[in-house]
């Protein structure tokens, strides 16, 4: 795998974080082989269905459930690949004689006949992956990395690391001295996705007038250095409502989670102005944002009323009513 610009060995540049990519390249190839296999022999069967046929050979009849659990795969992608293969009239789904609200998948008369067909094709198979496994050392990488897996998950070890990232950005209230920042960072992010509009001039260029005095909050995110990483404020309105708004962190600081830090801070904020609710407006093009609003607790909903931004396509509220206090939109 070489960039022939500046002759690169993307493999070798790229090291483990290519690792899922590099698993997945060689499962693809495995199941292209696969399938001309089956086609060769003049069956019709697909590689995927593998697991779960093969279960259901071993174990005789077994719910979804049982055999989602037992091969450590999701419910319902062993659901996709059942409804496929009743489909083709391999399996076929009964209600359990010992419970009747579950149901069970069994091998049906023509998959048992595609058994026979199938097995001789199976041992063949084996021998080959096992000359493979032989070339390039064994399989017992595979048996580790699934263990480790299973032991602390990857996500989890992310956010081990994440966090510590994460306690080296401080988050402060507005001061004057940041207002220029505020500005530039909005004005930048704008720019980059699309173009500021006339709504956003008197929030960015006179943000105390508009946002401090009224009753609102700027929040902004310092590095360890002290620069500002990262800003957000909370916009009153009447009626016990507040806006999140004008969420813009530095490019260079993505992936550090200080757009989640500046809006929990927004939110805790909201909270302890005793708000009802929060609403943001952004853009729905945006997965990034849009993730994070929802793990936010934000929810879409149609808009109340016309947005001042052309921008704005998705209106998304958080219902703060009950509540205790103790990304970018626009």
């Amino acid at each position: 795998m070489v960039n022939p610009i500046g002759n690169i060995d993307l493999k070798e540049h790229m090291g483990v974080l290519a690792l899922g990519f590099r698993l997945k390249r060689l499962s693809d190839q495995l199941q292209r082989d696969g399938q001309k296999l089956y086609r060769h022999s003049g069956i019709t069967f697909e590689p995927k269905w593998f697991p779960v046929f093969f279960y259901l050979k071993e174990a005789g009849p077994t719910s979804v459930t049982d055999i989602a659990r037992a091969l450590g795969v999701s419910h319902p992608g062993i659901n996709q690949i059942s409804k496929e293969m009743i489909s083709e009239g391999l399996v076929a789904a009964y209600k359990d004689v010992s419970d009747k609200r579950k149901r069970v998948l069994a091998l049906t008369i023509h998959g048992k006949a595609i058994l026979i067909e199938i097995e001789p094709l199976w041992r063949a198979a084996r021998a080959a992956l096992q000359e493979v496994a032989d070339q390039s050392g064994d399989l017992e990488f595979l048996n580790r990395l699934e263990d480790a897996l299973e032991q602390r998950s990857l996500y989890a070890r992310f956010i081990d690391r994440f966090s510590t990232q994460e306690s080296e950005v401080r988050i402060i209230p507005y001061g004057p001295l940041y207002q220029s920042a505020f500005a530039k960072l909005n004005e930048e992010w704008i720019n980059f996705y699309f173009e500021l509009e006339e709504a956003d001039g008197p929030t960015l260029n006179q943000p105390e007038r508009y946002i401090i005095d009224p009753g609102g909050e700027i929040f902004f995110a310092l590095s360890d250095t002290n620069q500002v990483i990262g800003t957000c404020a909370l916009v009153m309105h009447d009626g016990g409502i507040g806006e999140l708004a004008k969420m813009a962190v530095d490019p260079k600081a993505r992936g550090r989670g200080v757009g989640r830090l500046l809006g929990e801070a927004t939110i805790n904020l909201a909270k302890e102005r005793q708000l009802d609710r929060l609403f943001l407006e952004a853009n729905s093009t945006l997965a990034a944002a849009m993730g994070l609003y929802q793990d936010l607790g934000f929810e879409q909903k149609p808009f109340p009323h016309t947005s001042s931004y052309t921008r704005a396509d998705t209106y998304m509220e958080l219902e703060l009513s009950g509540s205790n206090g103790s990304g970018e939109t626009r």
